[in-house]
């Protein structure tokens, strides 16, 4: 839904902001040039990047998409041109001999997989903690991914039905009102429901896209790991990013904490530089989020979602000093002491996702549609189902 504010701003050129930048980096993996060329071509990243936070797609939704993504691709430059030599360090399970004595074809095959492969899937820097790799055969897993797609699809279309139906979504601007306005009971319905659209999208789509390349043969099922961990894996604030949600940042989150502890002097292993990497993967994911997709919503926005973020670090550095405490009184792992980490992970975000939903309830972006039709609202309304009188 286009509001005022977006109706001012020009529609964003999508090839000229994101997928010539990507094309791009692509080449430049290719080449690897001098150190010059390589900062040079940061800069122009960056360029790009602030550049395209002035235009809109003219939904409010897609505009924190796209400004994560084009803030998220700047640091990808970064970590593939200044904190790493791709040429040099990576290397796929099936290379043969180095990229560099491959045709330009699959050289170019290469960089494209090492650009988009965040996760390092079938690569020697694949991220920790993934799920078991798909062991179907290509049509069944065809035939999954599929299912799988038309699962998450109802997800979302539960969780933005239910956005729509509750009036609290529909305010916005000086008239908006907290998630938490409702009662603890409908503020954590509310962090489901919205936390639920990125992830049954993610999912979705990522299930669509296996689909299509594995019936096509361009990519085996054993590469397309599910983006998203276990659930029964979230009994810390730790384990829940580390595992339980995608890892699609860990990579060049990872380098550039492990850069920045580097070069504060910090030995590697070290508590110093463990709580280095901490704070700078998560202050680092909240500019990407608040000064990429915050921004792109509109300027005034700049930053809004950043405390969340940051408040990650602060959280996990808490629940870190607890468990040492706890292995040094000799407190052992339990089932009764797991329970006791679900409380505490989902009270956590009871109280710190607010800070991450309450603006953009402000800027309008729960009334956006993500699909064209609801199958979910269609039925309400076919059974003139009020759902408006469940809430207050």
């Amino acid at each position: 839904m286009m509001g005022p504010a977006l109706a001012q701003r020009p529609p964003l050129p999508i090839f000229q902001y994101l997928i010539l930048p990507d094309i791009a980096l692509c080449c430049l993996i290719l080449i690897y040039p001098s150190k010059l060329w390589r900062f040079s071509a940061v800069a122009v990243f960056a360029y790009f990047n602030v550049k395209a936070l002035s235009y809109t797609t003219g939904d409010g939704l897609q505009d924190y998409a796209f400004g994560c993504a084009v803030v998220a691709q700047l640091f990808t430059a970064i970590h593939l041109l200044c904190l790493t030599n791709p040429l040099r360090d990576f290397r796929h399970k099936h290379d043969v001999i180095p990229p560099s004595q491959q045709t330009l074809l699959k050289r170019l095959w290469w960089s494209f997989g090492v650009n988009h492969g965040p996760r390092g899937i079938g690569w020697n820097y694949q991220a920790p903690n993934l799920q078991p790799a798909p062991t179907e055969e290509r049509w069944q897993f065809v035939r999954s991914s599929l299912w799988r797609a038309l699962r998450f699809f109802i997800l979302v279309d539960l969780a933005q039905s239910y956005i729509h139906l509750n009036p609290l979504f529909s305010t916005f601007g000086s008239s908006a009102l907290s998630i938490t306005a409702q009662g603890y009971v409908l503020r954590c319905l509310n962090i489901a429901a919205y936390s639920c659209t990125p992830y049954g999208m993610l999912n979705m789509q990522y299930s669509l896209l296996s689909a299509v390349a594995v019936s096509l043969d361009i990519v085996k099922p054993e590469f397309w790991i599910r983006p998203y961990g276990y659930w029964t894996d979230a009994y810390t604030i730790r384990r829940f990013w580390g595992r339980t949600w995608h890892q699609m940042m860990r990579r060049f989150l990872s380098s550039h904490g492990k850069f920045i502890a580097r070069t504060l002097g910090f030995r590697p292993g070290s508590q110093a530089s463990s709580s280095t990497q901490l704070f700078a993967a998560f202050t680092l994911s909240g500019i990407i989020h608040s000064a990429g997709g915050d921004a792109m919503v509109g300027m005034k926005y700049l930053g809004a979602s950043f405390p969340f973020f940051f408040a990650q670090a602060v959280g996990i550095t808490i629940e870190d000093i607890v468990i040492a405490v706890s292995r040094k009184m000799n407190v052992q792992s339990s089932q009764r002491a797991r329970l006791v980490g679900y409380l505490w992970v989902f009270w956590w975000f009871s109280v710190t996702t607010p800070w991450y939903i309450d603006w953009s309830v402000e800027a309008g972006i729960s009334r956006s549609e993500l699909f064209p039709v609801s199958p979910i609202r269609f039925i309400l309304n076919y059974l003139h189902v009020d759902v408006g009188q469940f809430f207050p």
